[in-house]
């Protein structure tokens, strides 16, 4: 088979599975808006100003809403895009209306899965091609479509991520938020840094916290420069934490004006950022009441917490597998998120040191917001409000699923990315995180992307072999299938439990 018929059939096949999601997602987004017709919670915001937006009225602003305006921009040029191919009032929908706002991140599910496959593709052809350069270059060729048949189920897999999957039926800000992310992740994986630095600012533009992974995609960049040049240099010998990062601070200094120049781009976003800064007064623009900063320092244990229990699935199998493997290796890097041996080879006194610190972290530092109490739409409102708030030790008995948490995402990431690769990536996640006093799981969707397209499998190191493809399908099947079940129960609770208020507006779960 040829590199053209190659191409050829990947392509048909994701064309077919997008399409299949597409019909799957566009009867869903039918039965949502034909029970949910008037904009719902954040909606009665971004809807009424991207209407104004639609009729030119570029001056008026709703003080209540606390993002920039790159959201309503892009609404803008999609809705008249769609009424100029005749889709408005003509149609079944009307120009700039609830269900064309909401089509536009439905719309976006398209572009969102073809960004993923192609970053998961060159993660890990970049991971295959680096085990074993000599080797591994013909077995690659061979199991092509193999390969490339696991990844379009991972790519699956990440795109009905519930958290965020459910936001493409509503006109939220976090499906073009997370979209703009990966698209900037994409191309500076493509060596387009121009382009990429364009959608970071346009990702900015939709939520100012963007800036933080722009930043983080930029530092990785140079840190890619420098594990390159130690590479070149030959330097195979492993530094302690503490002198990689000054290494790494004076190949920054040694290399200052072509970084400049690389990443010229990144760093004039960087510039325009500071300037709105300084301009604005806050990172908030409108109601900056509501959205006071905080060191709320429990957010980092709900994210772990939430990441792992998205990641069940997998955990669980793969410990199961590993027991029945013949050639166990208790030493071997496949047991490294094992929860069965972070038992075993626990050290007590670490852990009692650990805990004593998280207790004191979760008394000092957790924050109650007023939404959180007041909102009974969400599930974190009964959550915090049935059990975290309403038993004293509630905070407190989460802490050993914590502590495991934390170690299961650090060694899934140190397992398959440098240990500086680790600490940017917690560094960026703590800021992005702990100013916010509200427990909000949106807020943790493009963190827990990055985890999920960084965390290279456990059998990656023999990835190549037919039956460690098979065992990875099987896990990645069991996440899809695991996926696909909490969607369904979360869709079916917002369309058929809603409830009533005293003044008769209509109130529906949802994250």
């Amino acid at each position: 088979m040829n590199k053209l018929q190659t191409n050829q059939n990947e392509i048909f096949k994701i064309c077919k599975v997008i399409s299949i999601l597409m019909i799957v997602s566009l009867w869903i987004f039918k039965i949502i808006n034909s029970n949910q017709i008037e904009p719902y919670v954040d909606e009665i915001f971004h809807i009424p100003q991207t209407i104004k937006y639609c009729e030119f009225k570029f001056k008026e602003w709703d003080n209540k809403i606390t993002t920039l305006p790159g959201l309503y921009i892009l609404a803008l040029i999609y809705s008249n895009v769609l009424s100029m191919f005749g889709i408005g009032d003509k149609v079944w929908i009307s120009h700039c209306s609830v269900g064309v706002l909401r089509s536009f991140n439905l719309f976006c599910l398209i572009i969102t899965f073809i960004s993923i496959y192609e970053i998961l593709k060159i993660s890990t052809y970049n991971v295959l091609s680096t085990m074993n350069k000599k080797n591994n270059q013909k077995t690659i060729i061979e199991n092509q479509t193999s390969i490339n048949y696991t990844i379009i189920l991972r790519t699956i897999h990440l795109s009905i991520f519930p958290i965020f999957y459910f936001f493409h039926f509503l006109f939220y800000t976090d499906v073009v938020s997370t979209l703009s992310i990966f698209l900037t992740l994409l191309f500076s994986l493509k060596n387009r840094f121009n382009l990429s630095s364009i959608f970071g600012l346009i990702s900015v533009t939709i939520r100012q916290t963007n800036i933080i992974w722009v930043f983080f995609i930029t530092i990785n960049n140079i840190l890619k420069l420098y594990e390159d040049d130690k590479e070149k240099q030959k330097k195979t010998q492993e530094l302690n934490l503490f002198k990689e990062i000054i290494d790494f601070i004076k190949f920054i200094f040694k290399n200052l004006l072509e970084i400049i120049r690389k990443f010229i781009g990144f760093i004039l976003v960087g510039l325009l950022f500071l300037i709105f800064l300084y301009k604005n007064g806050s990172i908030v623009v409108g109601d900056k009441s509501n959205h006071e900063s905080s060191f709320h320092v429990p957010q980092l244990f709900y994210f772990s917490l939430v990441t792992m229990i998205f990641s069940l699935p997998s955990i669980l199998m793969s410990s199961l597998l590993k027991r029945f493997d013949g050639n166990q290796d208790r030493n071997h890097h496949q047991y490294y998120f094992d929860p069965i041996e972070f038992l075993k080879n626990i050290n007590i006194k670490y852990l009692v040191v650990v805990m004593i610190g998280m207790i004191l972290m979760i008394w000092k530092f957790t924050y109650t917001h007023l939404f959180l109490l007041s909102d009974n739409r969400h599930y974190t409102f009964y959550i915090w409000n049935r059990f975290m708030e309403k038993y004293s030790i509630g905070r407190y008995l989460p802490i050993p699923l914590y502590c495991y948490s934390i170690w299961f995402i650090w060694n899934v990431l140190s397992e398959n990315r440098s240990k500086l690769w680790c600490i940017f990536y917690f560094l960026s996640t703590s800021i992005v995180l702990l100013p916010s006093p509200l427990v909000e799981p949106r807020y943790y969707i493009v963190p827990f992307f990055l985890f999920q397209l960084n965390q290279f499998h456990h059998y990656n190191n023999n990835f190549l072999k037919i039956e460690n493809l098979k065992r990875i399908n099987l896990l990645i099947y069991l996440d899809i299938l695991y996926f696909i079940f909490i969607n369904f129960i979360t869709i079916f609770i917002f369309i058929k439990f809603p409830f009533i208020y005293p003044d008769g507006t209509i109130g529906r779960f949802f994250y």
